[in-house]
């Protein structure tokens, strides 16, 4: 499902002769917005345009039923325990691109049910008239005015002012949007509006039941008691890391899932979405959660202060939600390409140690491991827990290998990344947005400090080393390399997917920079594969983000 869901893109880079930011176009997203919006059109148009004195008021009328038919879709398709995510196969996070398109189809017809009344009587020297006859006009006119500022608001840019003041006016609108549009729509079509409220309802109970399930735990044996909340202790690497261990968590996850938390050490920020940066003990019942956060602002640069000033002994009460998200089956993959920036080893770590330590790797022959990160510190907490599954490999019949690329004084390892000139066509990507404080899992943060013009950085130095950090773990150092400077990640994964038949998995996980150069990378590797007679053996790329 994963490889024909990948079509589109595949046929856009391969036959399609353009320009190279064609191979980053979201080619599925762009087809489903489509026909979404053609099936809307067709339905307020279908024998609705004839040209005689009744074409606005029918045109209204016909957009106004269409309108309340789709009110549900936004509401379910914006559901955290979704119900179409279950069907599907995937989580409500990598849903959400499709939730405000479906809310923007929404708006886009509701203006023009307000639009061609509103025409209409003031054509018709009518419109005053309207609003003092007519009690339903005045909360459409609120719902319309409601409804705009809620898409409006969904725009990266106020979104990342401050996400948690966003979520609270969202919700806060919708709820408004709900009763105006009770107040609005006739009696005998109120049943769209009522199925929209129940998925609301729906909704706000799934959310509130999830956390009082994680963490509400009684105990009634010897020392009866109830517990409700997890203890975590929270250790500082740097101003820019912080490692959080929950313990004694009483379920299990994936490779890839993520947790939502909330302390009320700070009881003012809202929960907060991070990706679990380890795998769950098979063989016990009882959990140890670990997450990387990334400082920026909000409640992660108030986690991390609190953290330096607690010192190693630092620990403080965790409510958790989830956990939520899916990833592919990567066993159904030969060559495994795995690219993280900065927390994003969050998201690649929990699955190249997944692989390496299943009972049967299914059809995993190669691994290759890219981390890009500003200090070396910061992939210190990934490579202790891949040091205890590198020595698996070997046994398994797995060729894994790992590259750590050290940014140094890079402005952001973003902008390393925008640097990299492996790329056949020389060409420079544009910079990376900057990304707000709370709106995006934490595993993609990108801020880091400006980059060194020496000449150093112009060449990676690489060395074959053995780590030993204080943690006192060792691997084969034939299986770890360490570079310094920008990472030129268009070669790595040459070298890495080489010209040997084989379905390819590529994984990225670390925000817009790097996505760009990973797509362009994989584009221009589908062409030559199909060229050279591979294309059966197609490259499927899995982009690990969050569409919050």
């Amino acid at each position: 499902m994963e490889r024909w869901l990948d079509t589109p893109t595949s046929f856009v880079s391969r036959w399609l002769q353009g320009p190279r930011w064609l191979a980053t176009w979201p080619v599925r997203k762009t087809i489903t917005v489509i026909i979404y919006t053609l099936f809307v059109s067709f339905l307020i148009t279908y024998k609705s345009i004839k040209h005689d004195e009744g074409l606005e008021e029918r045109i209204a009328f016909r957009a106004a039923w269409i309108t309340a038919s789709q009110t549900s879709l936004p509401f379910l398709l914006a559901v955290r325990v979704n119900p179409i995510g279950l069907l599907l196969g995937t989580s409500y996070e990598r849903m959400n691109w499709l939730h405000r398109w479906a809310s923007r189809v929404f708006f886009a017809s509701a203006t023009i049910h307000g639009g061609f009344f509103v025409y209409e009587w003031i054509a018709a020297d009518f419109f005053w008239t309207e609003l003092k006859t007519v009690k339903m006009v005045l909360p459409g006119i609120g719902a319309w005015f409601i409804l705009a500022w809620t898409v409006a608001s969904t725009i990266p840019f106020f979104r990342r002012i401050k996400y948690e003041l966003f979520v609270v006016q969202h919700i806060v609108s919708v709820v408004l949007l709900l009763v105006f549009l009770v107040l609005h729509v006739p009696d005998h079509h109120l049943f769209s509006i009522w199925c929209a409220v129940g998925v609301f309802a729906y909704d706000v109970v799934t959310r509130s039941a999830n956390p009082i399930w994680r963490n509400l735990w009684m105990r009634v044996s010897a020392n009866p008691g109830v517990r409700y909340a997890h203890e975590a202790s929270v250790e500082a690497v740097d101003d820019e890391l912080t490692l959080m261990t929950i313990r004694n968590v009483r379920f299990k996850w994936a490779p890839g899932q993520h947790v939502l938390i909330w302390s009320p050490t700070f009881r003012w920020e809202t929960s907060h979405p991070f990706t679990i940066a380890n795998t769950p003990n098979p063989e016990s019942s009882m959990q140890d959660i670990q997450l990387t956060i990334k400082t920026k602002t909000g409640l992660t640069r108030k986690l991390n202060e609190w953290a330096r000033r607690s010192g190693s002994d630092g620990s403080m009460r965790i409510l958790l939600t989830g956990p939520f998200g899916s990833a592919p089956n990567w066993k159904q993959y030969e060559n495994i390409v795995l690219i993280a920036a900065s927390t994003g080893g969050s998201f690649i770590t929990p699955v190249l140690e997944d692989l390496l330590t299943s009972q049967s790797p299914g059809c995993v022959r190669k691994i290759s491991v890219l981390y890009i990160v500003r200090r070396k510190a910061h992939a210190e907490p990934y490579l202790e827990r891949i040091s205890r599954a590198l020595s698996r490999a070997k046994e398994m019949g797995i060729s894994a290998k790992i590259e750590v690329a050290v940014t140094k004084g890079s402005k952001t390892v973003a902008e390393a990344v925008l640097q990299d000139e492996a790329d056949e066509s020389r060409e420079r990507l544009i910079e990376e947005n900057g990304r707000g404080p709370s709106m995006e899992l934490e595993r993609f943060s990108l801020d880091s400090e400006p980059s060194s013009d020496s000449g150093r950085e112009d060449q990676l130095l690489k060395e074959e080393v053995e780590l030993g950090f204080d943690g006192g773990y060792t691997y084969d150092a034939s299986s770890v390399e360490h570079t310094e400077g920008r990472p030129e990640i268009a070669t790595f994964m040459r070298t890495a997917v080489g010209s040997v038949p084989g379905h390819v998995a590529v994984a990225v996980c670390g925000g817009d920079a790097i996505e760009k150069v990973v797509k362009t990378s994989v584009g221009s590797m589908r062409a030559e594969r199909d060229s050279d007679g591979l294309g059966v053996h197609d490259i499927y790329l899995h982009i690990e983000r969050s569409d919050i």
